[in-house]
């Protein structure tokens, strides 16, 4: 199995689990990690949990060394491609710049391997949502698939423990959702002159509040551009009060949504969303794109928020 050697134990549900460590491979065509599905699938019949990692090759492949040993850990659940979980290399190169050190959490063990971490992205990635989550849900399944099911586990793990969550595109969705907000199927729900879904480098106009992290995190600046790969989007904010309200059967002055936006493109659709309180930053595009690709150095803040939160958050723990 290539599975090194090595065990850790931690305490998860009051009782000592053995986590087994496993580098992940490493495609250099489309610069992407993985692991195979019969090796996850070797983890769950032999009733192991797996510790998925980057060996110090991978981190010297990316331009770093390995972590220190007090390195704040962040927890990335991987995506899809093919019969494999994947991470895409400028997620990879991004969290590698903070100096973190990551952990890529399966589907199957997420909530255990989470355990191991201070910190959780929610990368993108095209995958059904709760029919719960949009403001015209078609019937009342909750959940539809693995992937969705762990990234709401996860979301919920990381919640209870206040652990800082970052959510990227469909991550940020995901995030949304799980906190009761709504989301549109499509762009059908608003008149638009924006292509939200393309390989623009420079799609569309970013509109940034001030006073909010995101201002802060980016000194000040309140307009820059953005990519933008997403079919579905979080409705604005009108809406989602006046949706919270008639739900909560309050009045719409009285409604305080549990995230707070943060930017909006000129069409006004949210672009990013978060709490200070519960240590979630939420953006719709792909910051690592842009920080490692253009090394564009607001966009690597973003990753780096999450090491520093994580960092936080394992000295208070």
């Amino acid at each position: 199995m290539n599975a090194k050697e090595s065990f850790y134990y931690i305490i998860y549900s009051q009782i000592h689990i053995l986590m087994k460590k496993y580098y992940l491979q490493m495609e250099s065509l489309s610069k992407m990690f993985y692991v195979t599905d019969s090796v996850i699938n070797q983890f769950i019949n032999d009733e192991e949990i797996p510790l998925f990692e980057l060996s110090a090759e991978h981190y010297r492949r990316l331009g770093f060394h390995e972590p220190a040993a007090d390195a704040p850990v962040i927890g990335f659940l991987m995506g899809r491609s093919g019969d494999a979980y994947s991470v895409d290399w400028n997620y990879a190169l991004a969290l590698a710049t903070t100096g973190a050190r990551i952990i890529f959490l399966s589907y199957h063990h997420c909530v255990a391997q989470l355990e191991m971490c201070q910190g959780l992205v929610l990368p993108g990635g095209a995958f059904d949502s709760s029919e719960l989550f949009y403001t015209d849900p078609k019937n009342d399944e909750t959940y539809a698939s693995l992937r969705q099911m762990a990234y709401s586990v996860s979301i919920r793990a990381a919640l209870a423990e206040k652990k800082p969550i970052l959510g990227v595109c469909a991550g940020a969705q995901m995030v949304a959702g799980e906190l009761g907000l709504k989301l549109y199927r499509s762009f059908d729900y608003i008149e638009t002159p924006i292509q939200h879904w393309t390989n623009m480098v420079d799609a569309h106009r970013l509109n940034i509040f001030a006073d909010t992290p995101l201002a802060r995190m980016f000194n000040g600046a309140n307009q820059f551009y953005v990519n933008s790969r997403h079919k579905e989007l979080v409705a604005p904010w009108k809406v989602q009060r006046e949706l919270w309200a008639e739900s909560h059967h309050i009045a719409p002055d009285k409604v305080v949504l549990p995230l707070d936006l943060y930017a909006e493109a000129n069409d006004g659709t949210p672009e990013a969303w978060g709490s200070e309180k519960l240590h979630i930053l939420c953006v719709q595009w792909h910051p690592e794109d842009m920080a490692t690709m253009e090394e564009d150095e607001k966009m690597q803040c973003i990753y780096q928020w999450l090491a520093d939160e994580a960092k936080q958050w394992q000295c208070e723990a």
